[in-house]
């Protein structure tokens, strides 16, 4: 059986916005109680990138419902509805890699 580890490596890049007076600490008391423990926009921002980072077509982030994305709504998957926008937060796309590099090594 051949075997390979591969390492991918990809840069993306974001500015995650809120708007303080829609994405609060209300929300995030919410957010708390049923998801992580998270205590600062920082935090936040960090789970957000890096969910859009993995998921890039998956406009729906659980636990905050649909983002903004530069500005707009993506899409709204089928199975979800305005009511799921959160125009509280907005991901800003600095850039995304289209490509990667990959380190192959036979193991």
């Amino acid at each position: 059986m051949k075997r390979f580890k591969c390492v991918v490596t990809r840069e993306d890049e974001y500015i995650i916005e809120f708007d303080e007076s829609r994405f609060n600490e209300e929300k995030m008391a919410k957010f708390r109680s049923h998801f992580y423990k998270f205590h600062s926009y920082e935090e936040h921002a960090e789970h957000i990138a890096q969910f859009r980072s993995r998921f890039p077509d998956n406009s729906f982030i659980e636990g905050y419902g649909i983002p903004l994305v530069n500005g707009k709504v993506s899409y709204i998957p089928g199975s979800y509805s305005v009511d799921d926008i959160e125009e509280g937060i907005n991901i800003q796309v600095i850039s995304e890699d289209e490509s990667c590099d990959v380190e192959v090594t036979e193991i």
